[in-house]
């Protein structure tokens, strides 16, 4: 996979035309394909970051480079080609009368042949599971399938870099965990600007965290998202799979359950780091399986390994795993 550089921002400011200031003198690098997780507090400025990559705001001060091209009022359309935002409300981004028009309009607009324009719908249908929904009027359907929608939107124009603005708002279960598979099997550069610190667990490999208009963390995803005492300072919490973790490790280790109870949890309950990509990405993940000893991990040894017990979602996202790239490592307390 390339680890070109697809967005640059160096010394960003950005402020409102009042005069308040958002964003004060931000730099990061993102390198194509890296999945990164943007969080923060609320009015930490994540929205105004989001929209200064594909020129819906522009930036007072400093660069922002979408892979070596400075954003600017004169490149917006290039730029735009690059960089797809999904936006918190799909109703931000759909307009036309029918689900397979709302998806041409992407490709129809880059100048594509007729040919090429109806296979992208089709592809970016599948890709989101809405085979099948192309004559439905885009405003008929559920917010789960208007969410899913206004992906395609994107997808259809295929650009290198996807920015979601929360996206797993209001969608049930089940199409969240199909959104979850489906970001993390993908080679895009993809930005999730968002409060669902479990999804940012399971499909980032990088956080960065806003706060006050300054980034004051940016590191592995797995060191900050453990961190209690840094989500706490800037007004967030750990994610709920590591909360429940840590609670049941610690009913495990007062002893408040009888043997039963303890000895279910500790058969059940692991949470498991496992590597994706040909790049390495790690990520921490919770699932229940077998488990013939009772105690929880923190640092175990290459050779403490063991199968996990595959638990299909749905035929799509039957987990498997290569057991190799396998270890586990439990919550910090």
């Amino acid at each position: 996979m390339s680890r070109d550089i697809a967005i640059q921002v160096k010394d960003v400011s950005f402020d409102y035309p009042d005069g308040h200031e958002v964003l004060k003198g931000v730099n990061c690098t993102i390198r194509a394909g890296e999945k990164v997780a943007l969080i923060g507090p609320n009015g930490a400025g994540k929205s105004t970051f989001m929209s200064l990559l594909n020129g819906v705001a522009m930036a007072t001060k400093g660069q922002v480079m979408i892979g070596g091209q400075v954003v600017a009022k004169d490149n917006l359309k290039q730029i735009r080609r690059k960089v797809g935002i999904v936006f918190q409300d799909p109703d931000d981004q759909l307009f036309c009368p029918t689900v397979f028009d709302d998806v041409a309009f992407g490709p129809l607009n880059l100048g594509l042949p007729k040919g090429e324009i109806e296979a992208r719908v089709t592809e970016a249908l599948d890709t989101v599971g809405l085979t099948g929904f192309e004559e439905r009027s885009s405003f008929h359907l559920s917010f789960g399938e208007r969410k899913r929608l206004a992906l395609a939107t994107v997808l259809s124009y295929q650009p290198d870099i996807l920015v979601f603005d929360e996206p797993s708002t209001n969608m049930d279960p089940l199409n969240r965990r199909k959104l979850i598979h489906w970001l993390a099997q993908s080679d895009k550069t993809i930005l999730l600007c968002t409060h669902d610190l479990d999804i940012a667990l399971d499909v980032c490999d990088r956080c960065l965290m806003l706060s006050d208009g300054v980034f004051v963390a940016d590191g592995p995803a797995s060191d900050i998202l453990y961190n209690r005492a840094l989500l706490e300072e800037n007004h967030l919490e750990l994610p709920l799979a590591l909360m429940t973790h840590e609670l049941l490790h610690e009913k495990l280790s007062t002893g408040q359950m009888d043997a039963e109870h303890k000895r279910i949890i500790a058969t059940f309950l692991h949470a498991h780091r496992h590597s994706h990509g040909p790049d390495g990405h790690e990520h921490v993940h919770i699932h229940f399986h077998p488990h013939e000893h009772e105690h929880m991990h923190h640092d175990v040894a290459n050779e403490h390994i063991h199968e996990s017990i595959k638990i299909p979602l749905d035929e799509e996202l039957e987990h498997s795993h290569n057991h190799t790239d396998h270890d586990h490592s439990a919550t910090k307390k």
